[in-house]
């Protein structure tokens, strides 16, 4: 009994391992990943863009150096690198390139370019795949409502400010608030308008390195560093202002998603391997009475032409 079970069980090791080597070759020759383009390609037609993307954050996400000390620190943690590599498999370990690289904007790759435009994602979803934080807070925000959004002050290439400095920048669209700001008790000492309304964010820096507040809403804690002893309803004093509106119900929600892909992430052919196995494991099983009876006649003609031809000698 114990040999019958044996051999069954060969039987069905013997069909189990053809059926997993034929699905990893199937799933490794149907997964075609488009070859990204060489940086030095983007270089060769775009020498300036490079050059700023070059010096950028997003291009020395990888090589900055307070960056490369806090991830061997930490040892080297995996979490790290979706956000500050391109191409990450989380499966595999591995990425396609170091840092935030061309494709990862300009994606699905253009396969006739020049002749067809690259693809360009300026999205706020994209930039909040990493920075969820800032963006989180930026769903509440006014510029929010105004339909302004990342790459409106930061450069796509270059990711610093579109303008000289903050407070020009602001300017840019608020000239009546930054005119009188100008002539203001604030302005006479010192301050800027990103001083109060990009203060830095409450609790330790998080996902996405949020460290200024995104929201652009000046905080009572952020008047109090000066004002800690002036006692006064700040509607009072300046009327012009105007409440903050409230956030899209959906605002929340739709924060609360960034970062988080609907699309599943990359299956390991390992597991097709298994289940196409166990297939064959169990299509072994079933055909192995039938090739059980088929050896042990066989087995048994061989014995029998055996046994003729030792009488016939």
């Amino acid at each position: 009994m114990i040999k019958r079970i044996l051999f069954r069980a060969c039987i069905a090791i013997v069909f189990a391992i053809p059926f997993g080597l034929v699905a990893v070759a199937s799933v490794q020759a149907s997964v075609s990943p488009q070859e990204a383009p060489p940086d030095q390609e983007c270089q060769e037609c775009h020498p300036s863009v490079y050059a700023v993307w070059e010096l950028s954050d997003h291009g020395q996400a990888m090589s900055d150096p307070a960056f490369a000390h806090a991830w061997e620190e930490q040892g080297k943690p995996q979490e790290c690198l979706p956000c500050h590599t391109t191409g990450y498999d989380a499966t595999t370990g591995t990425w396609d390139a170091d840092g935030i690289v061309c494709e990862a904007c300009h994606n699905p790759l253009a396969t006739n370019h020049p002749d067809q435009p690259m693809p360009t994602d300026r999205s706020v979803n994209l930039c909040g795949t990493c920075h969820q934080e800032t963006v989180f807070e930026w769903q509440v925000s006014h510029h929010r409502s105004a339909d302004l959004s990342c790459v409106d002050c930061h450069g796509q290439h270059s990711t610093t400010l579109k303008g000289e400095d903050a407070q020009a920048l602001c300017a840019s669209c608020h000239r009546d608030r930054a005119s009188g700001f100008a002539h203001s008790a604030h302005s006479l000492e010192g301050l800027m308008c990103a001083d109060c309304h990009l203060s830095a964010t409450d609790g330790e820096v998080g996902q996405g390195h949020a460290a200024l507040d995104h929201s652009f809403h000046v905080k009572l804690a952020t008047c109090n560093e000066c004002h800690e002893y002036d006692m006064h309803d700040p509607v009072d004093v300046h009327t012009n202002l105007e409440p903050a509106a409230d956030p899209e119900p959906d605002a929340m929600a739709s924060a609360a998603n960034l970062g988080v892909s609907i699309d599943p992430g990359p299956i390991s052919p390992i597991y097709y391997a298994l289940i196409s196995a166990l297939i064959g494991m169990a299509f072994g099983l079933l055909l192995a009475p039938w090739i059980e009876r088929w050896y042990h006649r066989l087995d048994q003609q061989d014995r029998i032409r055996d046994r003729s031809e030792g009488q016939g000698e």
